[in-house]
């Protein structure tokens, strides 16, 4: 019985201590890096469209650290190329361009959203059946860290669906 009572303590505290005051949504705690101050939160992949293969990232990341850092790149043995991309306006069109990173100042949260950062991954290998991918996000300063997420909005109905506003 103490074990049990122990366990569920246990279990109660680390649910506590991954609840962040910063950030929205972030029950799905798909990763974190809390010894450098990196919190990364309702991580998700979109897979291509029927047809297609380029599949979708996106995810919220909290620097609670006193210093700034960058994500500057992110791998996925799903995909031989992932890139950070960002929508700009450019002549008064929103278009999607590459970046070279996404600065994390400190006390701050960045989205990877549809309409803003989000990553896109090219020649996506996903089969149908495969519920989750890892992910490597890299930083300038803080440690690589690998976290499995799951894959969300098979189909068209539901991929489109979670597409709105993008």
């Amino acid at each position: 019985m103490k074990k049990i009572i122990t366990l569920i303590a246990a279990v109660t505290l680390a649910a506590c201590s991954a609840e962040m005051p910063h950030g929205e949504g972030g029950h799905t705690h798909a990763g974190h890096q809390m010894d450098k101050g990196i919190v990364v939160s309702s991580a998700r992949v979109l897979p291509p469209f029927p047809g297609r293969d380029t599949a979708a990232g996106y995810m919220s990341i909290t620097n609670h650290s006193k210093s700034d850092d960058k994500l500057v790149s992110v791998t996925s043995p799903i995909s031989g190329a992932v890139e950070i991309h960002n929508h700009i306006e450019e002549d008064g069109v929103m278009k999607m361009r590459q970046v070279e990173g996404i600065s994390l100042k400190a006390g701050e949260t960045v989205e990877l959203k549809p309409g803003s950062f989000h990553l896109m991954m090219f020649k996506a290998k996903l089969p149908e059946d495969q519920k989750d991918v890892s992910l490597t996000l890299n930083y300038q300063n803080a440690p690589s860290v690998t976290m499995i997420v799951p894959v969300e909005g098979r189909g068209e109905e539901s991929y489109g669906s979670s597409h709105e506003g993008h």
